[in-house]
């Protein structure tokens, strides 16, 4: 990766998931732990008592910031217009589907070498679409493997001088949200590709955790 994009990575605070290995999913393990939630409690209830995914872990094991300012987003933008701007990629029909875009297509445009000497804005479209697909890839990844959402593009505004989100909370959150949903009856899917909540101008993808 060009130290340009590695700087960025940094100062956006998401060095620890870009040092994350890829890893497979075991589904298995994760329906059956799905199956000892407890979405009142936002426990596992397991034979030698309840435990939970804490904010701790998030800090400890990805390495993303717990402190710093919430994530908070539209969804009530033109995404088309957003991802030609800030990626630097021809969006259709295909790539952008709703608000979520094919991970693909973010890394194609990441295999192509950046070029000493190129201007700042192409360095930070690269740099946007890489962290748009490690985000994609890790802790935001959805059921289908192949798309991500498009307003954590929000947060990659200003890649200068990016604000200091703090990402574990939205992790956890997230996480919470998906565990919650994919315990409740007629929902077995566990990051699954129904993305309607997230589609409404009015819902918010960070639920309160109550």
């Amino acid at each position: 990766m060009d130290d340009r994009v590695l700087d960025i990575v940094k100062k956006v605070g998401l060095k620890g998931l870009h040092g994350t290995p890829s890893r497979e999913i075991d589904h298995n393990l994760i329906t059956a732990f799905i199956e000892q939630w407890r979405p009142e409690t936002h426990t596992f209830h397991l034979p030698h008592g309840e435990t939970t995914i804490t904010l701790q872990d998030m800090e400890v094991l990805l390495g993303i910031p717990i402190y710093g300012e919430p994530i908070v987003a539209r969804t009530d933008l033109g995404w088309a217009t957003e991802c030609e701007n800030m990626l630097g990629i021809v969006i259709d029909g295909v790539v952008l589907q709703g608000q979520r875009i094919q991970i693909k297509w973010l890394l194609q445009k990441v295999d192509e070498a950046l070029a000493d000497g190129v201007a700042e804005v192409v360095v930070h479209q690269f740099a946007r679409c890489y962290i748009l697909g490690l985000l994609g890839d890790t802790i935001f990844r959805d059921k289908s493997s192949n798309r991500v959402h498009t307003i954590w593009l929000q947060m990659l505004g200003d890649l200068r001088n990016p604000p200091q989100y703090s990402w574990g909370i939205t992790c956890l959150t997230w996480l919470y949200r998906e565990l919650c949903r994919a315990c409740q009856k007629g929902r077995p899917k566990l990051f699954g590709e129904d993305q309607s909540c997230l589609e409404s101008e009015t819902c918010s993808p960070y639920p309160s955790m109550e």
